[in-house]
């Protein structure tokens, strides 16, 4: 691209959803949820004005990493050819100016910076005056993402819009006779809600219906309370898993894995990812206070406590967060029990602790075995990577103890009743061993997924073990 094909002299280029594939002042709002008490100050400077609110966000959350912050290659690709072709390009955007400075130092091909102040925002006819007083009465192009841009590309010689909403690009074509229009991915696929809510996890929700089924009451309308059991805690466990990736964006885009997530990677927004949590939370609850006892509601609420709290603080304590995911495994198990109102042995609670705890030291160790360098933090949790062998031995100790838990479990009164021929669930022992220390193994060599489940599902002794258990229940009820 030459100089004298393009027809203006100075190109100016939106930064939120437009250069950036996400908005920075919702990437400070979500940092601000670190510290949740933060937020109440955050309100009462909305109520102050959106510049006043800017200003708090910059204040107290500071600027996102722009490092990690996910870029419209296509926007950059226009850049780099206009400053080939001799053209300075400028941003022009209403975040403040501090936020503009440090974008402009660090994307390359950036001249210089228009941008918001505490006392000015610089968005729509504001932007347009800005942009026009620059350009000291020369052509100029625009590039921009949002209805508010309509009053820049009003004066624009070139016009670009990153996205596809038809109101704007028929506005658009209306008013010019050339209209560039870029992907902007502002509508994200089916599949991506659908990775976002991790609707795979779900599986672990099966746990509400493993009360009934050892005590021989799965069937009629257990069966059926317990499916909407399985529904609610689905739907709060979707909900969670958006909270946890809204607040982990920084983090999960160190990731090699994980900076593909749709939150992460930009193809949600962060307000429609806010939007899916509110609304996955209320799903949750409404329904479960319709259909479901209050005893299981409590527990409900209790999980959506505990998971908020392990979201937002918990998960960057060693330890602490292991415990925490235990729980939640328990709590599912509590909820299926309370639904059909059968009682816990406390043998099985116990084994069920330990079983989990296991799990979830192996979840931490394959994350630790991921990462190359020595004594290093893990972005977002409290370990480092010379903790490997602490977690590897915690693991296997609780490993071994939850099988000895069932062993005493199995020998227990309350087993005794409920089963004609006790002593064949004996086999169940080395079997859930077996597929433990399996689990182990493919950690410690390195081939465990991100998300253990995943490699749960790909493992044929997972499927062996259970046909194992299943079996091995039917031949000891009968």
């Amino acid at each position: 691209m030459s100089h004298s094909a393009i027809p203006y002299s100075h190109l100016y280029v939106d930064l939120d959803g437009t250069l950036l594939r996400t908005d920075t002042l919702w990437e400070q709002v979500l940092l601000l949820f670190r510290r949740p008490w933060l937020l109440i100050g955050a309100l009462y400077a909305l109520l102050k004005g959106r510049g006043s609110f800017k200003a708090y966000c910059l204040r107290n959350a500071g600027i996102p990493d722009i490092g990690l912050l996910p870029l419209n290659q296509e926007v950059m690709d226009i850049i780099h050819l206009h400053n080939e072709a001799g053209v300075p390009v400028f941003l022009a955007t209403a975040s403040l100016r501090e936020v503009a400075c440090e974008f402009s130092r660090i994307i390359p091909g950036i001249a210089g910076i228009i941008a918001s102040t505490p006392e000015l925002n610089v968005k729509s006819e504001n932007k347009a005056q800005a942009i026009l007083e620059h350009a000291e009465g020369k052509a100029f192009g625009y590039i921009g993402n949002d209805s508010s841009d309509i009053a820049v590309w009003r004066y624009a010689k070139g016009v670009f819009y990153v996205g596809s909403t038809p109101s704007i690009t028929k506005t658009l074509l209306k008013d010019h006779d050339t209209l560039t229009i870029i992907d902007g991915g502002s509508y994200a696929s089916f599949s991506s809600y659908i990775r976002q809510i991790r609707l795979y996890q779900w599986i672990k929700n099966t746990l509400v219906f493993l009360p009934a089924f050892l005590a021989h009451t799965l069937h009629g309308e257990n069966a059926i309370l317990l499916s909407v059991t399985f529904l609610v805690f689905g739907l709060m466990a979707s909900s969670v898993y958006v909270l946890n990736d809204l607040i982990d964006l920084q983090s999960d885009r160190i990731h090699p894995n994980k900076k593909k997530r749709p939150l992460a990677s930009g193809d949600i927004a962060i307000p429609i990812g806010l939007a899916m949590y509110i609304g996955l939370l209320a799903s949750s609850l409404v329904i479960g206070f319709i259909f479901l006892h209050m005893h299981v509601m409590y527990v409900l609420l209790g999980y959506a406590l505990t998971t908020t709290f392990y979201s937002i603080i918990g998960k960057r304590i060693a330890i602490l967060d292991v415990m925490i995911l235990a729980g939640l495994y328990t709590m599912r198990l509590i909820a299926g029990a309370e639904t059909v109102n059968v009682p816990l042995s406390e043998w099985f609670l116990g084994f069920s602790m330990f079983f989990f705890v296991s799990l979830a030291f192996v979840k931490r160790y394959a994350e630790i075995l991921s990462r190359k360098e020595s004594r290093i933090l893990i972005p977002g949790r409290g370990y480092s990577t010379g903790d490997g062998l602490i977690l590897l031995i915690s693991g296997l100790i609780s490993a071994m103890l939850s099988v000895l838990v069932l062993a005493l479990y199995i020998n227990s009164d309350a087993v005794i009743r409920l089963y004609a021929h006790p002593h064949y669930l004996w086999v169940i022992c080395p079997a859930i061993l077996a597929w433990l220390l399996q689990l182990w193994f493919l950690a410690h060599r390195g081939k465990m997924h991100d998300d253990p489940i995943i490699t749960m599902a790909k493992t044929p002794m997972t499927y062996i073990v259970l046909f194992i258990i299943v079996f091995t229940i039917l031949a000891a009820t009968v």
